[in-house]
C-alpha cells in the first residue's frame, strides 16, 4: 500500500523489514483524520475476523462504566482463576497485593476482574456496547465494504465471562479494533480509513462517533497508559514518548494469537498502531514489534517527547 511522504515510505519500509519473516497484519494510521501512514498484509487486516482476546476488555470496562455497574474507584479483589472459565484462563499477571480499581484491572489485564464484572451487565447491553465500538457490523471504507466479525453473546454467565474477556463468538478484524481504540485517542471519533493516493482521498470522514462520559474516557485512558508503563504492555513503550494500549492473547484452531492495539503521544494522538501475529502472545510479541515500529515513526518525525 503507497505511503504519502519521505518519512512515510521510510515507514513502510522499516515495517516491510520487521514482518518479511512473521504472519500477521499491522495498519498505522492517523486517528484524527483516519490516514493510513503505512500498512502491512491488508487483505487480512480488513477481511479476516479472528478473537481479539484482552484487546475486547475496552468494549467490557466502557459497558460497565457507561451502564453504571462500577465506578472508577470500585475494587475486586482478583482470585486468580476465573469462576465462571476456570483454570484456562487462570490470570498471567503476579498476584495482586490489594484489589484493583478498572484502571489496573486493564493495565494488568485481569481476566478474574472482568469475569465478575462480566455477571453485572446483561448480554444485551454488552452487545450493544460492542456494536457502539463497531464490532459485528460491516466496514466500509477505500471503496468497498468489508468483513463484519462476529459478535454473539448467550445468556449464561459463562458466555457473558468470555465476551468480556474477547473469546466465544466475539471476532474482529484488525481494522475494526484499530478504529475502535482511535475513538478513545479522539473523544469518541472514529474517522474512515483512507489513503492520500487514493481516487477516494479527501477531507476526513466522521465514520462512527462513540459516546462516552468523561469519567469513561478519562478512565479507559489511565488503564491503557498505565498498561505501557507498568503492565502487559511495556515492551510498547518508546523513550521519551507516552504510549497508551493493550495486549491481547487469544486461541484459535490450537494456535495463540497477539495483539496490541494503541496510539502515542497518550495526550495529542498522532499515531494509531494495530499489531496481530498469528504466533505468539501480545506481551511477548506483539507489544515489542509495535515499540519498535512506533519508535522508527518518532524518530522519523522528529516528535520525541
Amino acid at each position: 500500500m503507497p505511503c504519502n511522504s519521505p518519512a512515510e515510505e521510510n515507514l513502510q519500509t522499516f515495517l516491510n523489514a520487521r514482518m518479511r519473516h512473521r504472519q500477521g497484519a499491522v495498519f498505522i494510521s492517523n486517528p484524527t483524520t483516519g490516514e493510513i501512514l503505512a500498512a502491512w498484509n491488508s487483505r487480512l487486516a480488513f477481511d479476516r475476523a479472528l478473537p481479539p482476546g484482552s484487546t475486547a476488555k475496552l468494549v467490557s470496562a466502557a459497558a460497565a462504566l457507561e451502564e453504571g455497574v462500577i465506578s472508577p474507584e470500585d475494587r475486586i479483589l482478583c482470585r486468580r482463576v476465573p469462576r465462571f472459565l476456570g483454570e484456562p484462563f487462570h490470570c498471567a499477571h503476579p498476584p495482586a497485593s490489594e484489589p484493583y480499581t478498572l484502571t489496573w484491572a486493564l493495565a494488568c489485564s485481569c481476566n478474574y476482574f472482568f469475569a465478575e464484572l462480566s455477571v453485572r451487565l446483561t448480554p444485551d447491553a454488552l452487545a450493544r456496547w460492542y456494536a457502539a465500538f463497531g464490532f459485528g457490523q460491516p466496514l466500509d471504507c477505500l471503496g468497498a465494504r468489508h468483513a463484519s466479525g462476529l459478535v454473539r453473546i448467550g445468556a449464561s454467565e459463562v458466555a457473558r465471562a468470555r465476551a468480556a474477556i474477547g473469546e466465544g463468538s466475539i471476532l474482529v478484524t484488525p481494522a475494526q479494533l484499530l478504529l475502535a481504540y482511535s475513538a478513545i485517542a479522539t473523544d469518541g471519533q472514529a474517522y474512515r480509513l483512507w489513503q492520500r493516493s487514493s481516487k477516494l482521498a479527501g477531507a476526513p470522514h466522521l465514520s462512527r462517533r462513540v459516546r462516552l462520559q468523561p469519567k469513561t474516557l478519562g478512565t479507559l485512558r489511565a488503564g491503557f497508559q498505565q498498561c505501557v508503563e507498568s503492565g502487559t504492555c511495556q515492551g510498547a513503550a518508546v523513550p521519551g514518548v507516552e504510549v497508551a494500549g493493550k495486549t491481547g492473547t487469544a486461541t484459535a484452531h490450537g494456535a495463540s494469537l497477539a495483539w496490541f492495539v494503541g496510539y502515542a503521544p497518550a495526550d495529542k494522538p498522532q499515531v494509531a498502531i494495530v499489531v496481530f501475529l498469528e504466533r505468539g502472545t501480545g506481551a511477548a510479541d506483539a507489544a515489542p514489534l509495535a515499540g519498535q515500529i512506533l519508535k522508527e515513526y518518532f524518530t522519523r518525525k522528529g516528535a520525541r517527547r
